[in-house]
């Protein structure tokens, strides 16, 4: 199911749709998105399908440019007036089906007048818009992401008899479910040729605390356990300098495959995995997140836009950032990597330190 539908037309905002596009997918699945009418198989009906796409979704971007009332064909006609036209008839479907319609206004636009519009549009001018402009690119994006993870948790049903963690559960299974079958992942064949397992994390659903490392090992991978190896031992013992333990709190990376050998991810591996990351924050919940390298720290850094994101770790490691998502008001806390202590002794003081900050939030 395609939980977004992007509705544009690609003359007048082509290129505002690309960035919003990519900005989109640092916050939910490639799957929970359709965006262009070239994903439908030839020979269609394509009435019926964009109907059917509009239906399976959840919310729908009807994304504005400064020629999206005025556009028309070779022979002069206004594509609005004309049945056949892709952008009305997905429109019109989700107004029908009274979908959540965000009109998206791109490139100065502004919202057109009923009186400009077909009957069956009309009712869009009564959906409030949201602006995105290059100049506020980030904090706008931010604003229609808060939106849009409103609209899809709020349709999720509603808790069982079992409670709310019970919501928590079947939305983590089915996470997990979506890491297990990412065949298109760039380390899928890694994956598959080792027998290694995907590495979603472990951890306490409800924690308070979550740790966000770079990737998992040789050992995690063949495992199916984050930190299970030095580093892991490292981090037990921090954990157990300020009476947490593992149970406690909530430990993932930001790759969840093992990369097949000791390197650093690469921006594409980070950007396939890190929507599988923001469902875990948004599944979890998390009060504070503790980054542990540099990696992680500058994903969360840019993903809530923060001034710090311009920051080394090595002079900001150990500060406390008050910040919010979506959920509330929450506390970033940016960590050396347990490993730090395995080539250099000395840090291990350090690092129990930065821990000893995390006690305030116990």
């Amino acid at each position: 199911m395609s939980r977004i539908f992007i509705n544009y037309r690609r003359q007048d905002s082509e290129g505002y749709v690309g960035r919003v596009y990519d900005t989109l997918l640092q916050h939910f699945a490639r799957g929970d998105i359709f965006m262009d009418v070239d994903s439908l198989k030839p020979g269609v009906d394509f009435v019926e399908a964009l109907e059917s796409a509009v239906a399976a979704c959840d919310v729908l971007l009807a994304v504005i440019g400064p020629h999206w009332l005025s556009a028309s064909d070779d022979a002069g006609n206004r594509r609005l007036d004309q049945w056949n036209d892709f952008v009305r008839i997905e429109i019109a479907s989700a107004l029908k089906q009274k979908k959540l319609v965000i009109p998206v206004l791109v490139g100065r636009a502004t919202m057109p007048q009923a009186e400009h519009l077909p009957d069956a549009l009309a009712e869009l001018v009564r959906r409030n818009a949201i602006e995105v402009s290059h100049q506020r690119f980030g904090f706008d994006m931010e604003r229609l992401i808060e939106t849009i993870k409103g609209t899809l948790s709020a349709k999720v049903p509603p808790p069982t008899e079992a409670g709310p963690a019970r919501q928590k559960d079947v939305l983590y299974k089915a996470l997990r479910d979506d890491l297990v079958n990412a065949t298109t992942s760039p380390l899928y064949a890694v994956r598959t040729e080792n027998r290694y397992f995907p590495v979603l994390g472990e951890g306490s659903l409800d924690a308070r605390i979550m740790f966000i490392g770079e990737s998992p090992g040789k050992t995690e991978a063949a495992q199916g356990k984050p930190f299970c190896g030095p580093s892991g031992e490292v981090l037990d013992e921090m954990l157990q300098s300020i009476k947490l333990k593992r149970e406690d709190v909530y430990l993932t990376n930001l790759v969840l495959d093992h990369p097949g050998a000791k390197r650093e991810p690469t921006p594409e591996e980070i950007t396939y995995y890190v929507p599988f990351v923001d469902r875990l924050i948004d599944i979890i919940q998390p009060a504070i997140i503790a980054t542990l390298g540099r990696f992680a720290m500058q994903y969360i850094f840019r993903k809530l836009n923060l001034p710090e994101q311009r920051e080394t770790i090595t002079r900001i490691h150990g500060k406390l950032i008050k910040t919010r998502l979506h959920y509330g008001e929450i506390h970033i806390v940016p960590l050396f990597h347990p490993a730090v202590v395995l080539y250099t002794a000395s840090q291990k003081e350090v690092l129990k330190q930065d821990f000893v900050k995390l006690t305030l939030f116990m």
